[in-house]
């Protein structure tokens, strides 16, 4: 009988490449990944990976095996769930992963309500923007992610992940307060804003893509990037003391700031996406199925409270 345990570790080194990246992932030594899958050989009879130069690679058997054991892998999951949903026992833990403001403006209101009609579930929180977030999803890492999805720049779906939009935003920009180019209060036109410093997030977040994108499509330009931070507070500050513009979606709550002139987009109309992900089938498990229905709770009370918020996706988007 194979031991699943030793089969994940197998379809763990297959997707990342090295022992230590499985071992970090999993939370063994790397000796400890390597015995067990010695082990699984072992119980196999057949060499599943070989060394070349100081990293172990899969042999062809191995990646026979592996393909396997993603499926039998799914197979336990699923009766896993599906005993759980028989159960209709809301507990356990749900690790959900998301960016700022949706963490703030949707998770967070959901907690009260989640603790209250279901007290063993337990909500793990990790505040986070990186594009390897639904590779973790995939590889059950986390369980629920939230991310931010432009007009500009649509994430491609995968068929083992469901994504369902919970709002749309409205993307402005920002200015300081006695920037020439906001004193009317009218829309700015990008294309004005060729020489400016601009404030966006880390390389590698969709923020920092989307104005990237945005100033070559809509103004002609490549931004001069001078401030990087994921946190709004501190890009709000280098834009009302460092003279930078940004990017800014409608529920960072730019025009509360001291010193920020908020304006519309002239060119297009720039639109932010709160998407939801999970892995296929994962709405089976009561405690996913519970997170997954207060987030919509509390974006249906953030789209009534907010008029520039749409519950879902706008009619012609």
């Amino acid at each position: 009988m194979l031991d699943l345990g030793r089969l994940r570790m197998l379809r763990e080194l297959e997707m990342r490449g090295t022992v230590g990246a499985v071992a970090e992932a999993l939370g063994y030594s790397p000796s400890a990944v390597s015995q067990q899958l010695a082990q699984l050989q072992r119980e196999v009879g057949v060499t599943l990976v070989e060394r070349v130069g100081r990293r172990l690679r899969l042999t062809e058997a191995g990646e026979v095996l592996a393909g396997h054991a993603e499926t039998l892998l799914a197979q336990a999951q699923r009766a896993e769930e599906e005993t759980l949903a028989a159960s209709g026992r809301v507990a356990g833990v749900v690790r959900l992963v998301g960016f700022q403001t949706a963490l703030t403006n949707v998770l967070a209101p959901a907690l009260p309500r989640l603790a209250a009609a279901y007290p063993e579930l337990v909500v793990d929180v990790l505040d986070e923007e990186f594009h390897r977030v639904l590779q973790a999803l995939v590889l059950r890492e986390i369980d629920v992610v939230l991310t931010d999805e432009y007009t500009h720049l649509p994430r491609p779906h995968r068929p083992e992940l469901a994504a369902e939009v919970l709002a749309t935003e409205p993307m402005r920009i920002a200015l300081g307060e006695d920037d020439p180019e906001a004193a009317s209060g009218e829309p700015v036109r990008i294309a004005r804003l060729a020489d400016r410093s601009w404030a966006t997030g880390h390389v590698g977040t969709n923020h920092a893509d989307l104005l990237e994108r945005t100033c070559v499509e809509l103004g002609g330009f490549r931004p001069r990037v001078r401030f990087r931070s994921n946190d709004f507070l501190v890009i709000f500050m280098m834009v009302a003391h460092g003279g930078a513009a940004c990017l800014v979606p409608d529920l960072a709550q730019a025009e509360r700031e001291e010193g920020l002139a908020v304006r519309d987009i002239a060119e297009a109309r720039v639109l932010r996406r709160m998407v939801m992900w999970t892995r296929t089938g994962a709405e089976v498990r009561p405690s996913v199925r519970a997170v997954m229905a207060a987030l919509r709770e509390s974006a249906d009370a953030l789209a009534a409270r907010r008029p520039s918020i749409v519950r879902g996706v706008p009619d012609g988007e």
